[in-house]
């Protein structure tokens, strides 16, 4: 009889264990199957957050300095098919990239396909001064950031003469003729070589040695106010092959003891650009490899001469529209 028992209870073990064996492999196929679903359901988000990154496109097109050249805002445009919400806000200088502030935390950044969005630089952080070498980046939730290219600072809209010259470019207060545009190699100390002149600026050969470059554009004050530019007004090839290799002539005032030059009302005026710093540093040379061809950009600085004597700042980003191809 013990015997007997014994077999009955070697059955009743068997099937308790074949019983808890089946309930473990359930328990492992549900696993499988939830952690099949969780990353199907996973994948599937993150391929919709890439396809939304793919609709997003932004471009920081503008912005705006007080009086001191502090940074007050800037403008977003969003140019993609879809709307985007700005979450931050970076300056890279020389490489190394700054946060400066979450624009979320301080107003509504949501912008619509084709829609524009100013962003205000709040009074709890720290001023940021507008330096022509740093870049102002915008990024979206999404991780998407602004175009890289060079903003137009604000300075009001302006109408261009009825007139209208196809071989001169109206951009605000400024006329720019496109016939008078030179270039002129210069010693390392900013010198004029005197053995040779001005030439048209659109073909240059590159730097050799110690020589450097100085170049010339002609400018018309069309505004109904007299123009002061300032030192840190600049003239820059930007590479089309990398955008991000942008080098900078600084203004040389056409009087020699001044760090500014000034343009009245309906005067044609020569603006040369010569120094690697605002009227310091050395000629900067033109080394960009043969073959290279770069987009220019001009950017000034400066004041209005209002008529009851005061000054409004004036600071104004402008594409030349031209290009400078560097030959061999």
């Amino acid at each position: 009889m013990f015997f007997g028992t014994f077999r009955h209870a070697r059955k009743g073990i068997s099937t308790i264990a074949a019983i808890f064996m089946l309930l473990l492999m359930f328990a492992a196929l549900t696993g499988l199957l939830v952690a099949f679903f969780n990353y199907n359901l996973s994948a599937k988000e993150q391929m919709d957050i890439e396809h939304e990154r793919c609709q997003e496109k932004i471009e920081l097109s503008a912005l705006e300095v007080d009086e001191q050249f502090n940074i007050l805002n800037v403008v977003i445009n969003n140019t993609g098919t879809i709307e985007v919400r700005i979450r931050a806000l970076y300056e890279i200088v020389n490489g190394e990239t700054k946060f400066l502030f979450d624009p979320s935390n301080y107003g509504i950044t949501q912008i619509a396909p084709t829609a524009s969005l100013v962003i205000y630089f709040p009074g709890g952080i720290p001023q940021i001064p507008f330096d022509p070498e740093a870049k102002i980046v915008a990024a979206t939730e999404r991780g998407t950031k602004t175009l890289d290219y060079v903003p137009t600072l604000l300075y009001g809209p302006i109408e261009p003469p009825s007139e209208y010259d196809p071989t001169k470019l109206y951009i605000g207060p400024l006329m720019l003729k496109f016939d008078d545009f030179s270039y002129h190699k210069t010693d390392g100390d900013g010198n004029l070589d005197p053995n040779e002149s001005w030439q048209p600026g659109w073909v240059v050969p590159p730097s050799k040695g110690d020589t450097g470059y100085a170049w010339k554009i002609s400018v018309m004050n069309i505004d109904n106010r007299n123009i002061t530019i300032y030192r840190f007004a600049s003239f820059n090839l930007v590479p089309t092959e990398a955008p991000s290799s942008t080098a900078s002539w600084y203004l040389d005032p056409a009087e020699p003891t001044a760090d500014k030059q000034f343009i009245g009302i309906n005067q044609t005026e020569s603006v040369t650009y010569i120094w690697t710093l605002p009227l310091s540093g050395d000629a900067r040379k033109l080394t960009f490899p043969s073959g290279t061809t770069c987009m220019v950009f001009l950017t000034f600085f400066g004041v209005f001469h209002e008529t009851d004597g005061t000054e409004t700042p004036y600071a104004q980003t402008i594409p030349f529209e031209a290009a400078v191809t560097v030959t061999g």
